[in-house]
């Protein structure tokens, strides 16, 4: 399913001349491709996936489970890493960025923001493969265990991690 908006600009010009104002309506189009995840998992090795999920810049790692996105800061639904001065911090804001890049995909979950005022999202890379589920499966993130569409899949990607002792929080 697509999600089609219309918007109609008004442009109104106002000049110190004799000339009335000029008001010229330009209606256009935006389609924003369906949040839901993608079920083609040729291309994706996590899976939890996401190729056609929309694109949002990143333009600052906060920590490991937040960025910030033009004004807005964006929080992972799904999983918690270690806070500034916790061990394993370093290693997952780090794993974070490097997932990340420049661009991300995003996924909406049930809740849209946290009591902070993030807006939640399940985030994955440009290619579709979830940052979620990666820094779980690699030890550098725990799963909620809340809510959430993802939520088993989380939870079980967890328990590989700590019966395997993969990363730094077991």
């Amino acid at each position: 399913a697509w999600l089609v908006l219309t918007i109609t600009i008004v442009t109104v010009s106002l000049a110190c001349t004799s000339e009335a104002p000029v008001n010229t309506p330009l209606p256009f189009t935006i389609e924003i491709a369906s949040p839901g995840p993608t079920l083609d998992r040729t291309y994706c090795s996590t899976v939890i996936c996401c190729a056609d999920c929309m694109a949002i810049d990143v333009d600052r790692i906060i920590d490991g489970d937040t960025f910030q996105s033009a004004n807005t800061r964006i929080r992972l639904f799904g999983v918690d890493t270690p806070e500034r001065g916790e061990p394993c911090f370093t290693e997952s804001t780090k794993r974070f960025k490097e997932l990340a890049g420049g661009t991300v995909r995003v996924e909406r979950g049930p809740r849209e923001e946290d009591r902070y005022g993030r807006i939640l999202f399940y985030v994955y890379t440009n290619e579709g493969e979830s940052i979620d589920e990666t820094l779980v499966r690699e030890g550098l993130a725990l799963a909620w265990t809340r809510d959430g569409q993802h939520k088993d899949g989380l939870v079980a990607a967890e328990e590989g991690a700590k019966r395997d002792g993969v990363g730094c929080l077991w």
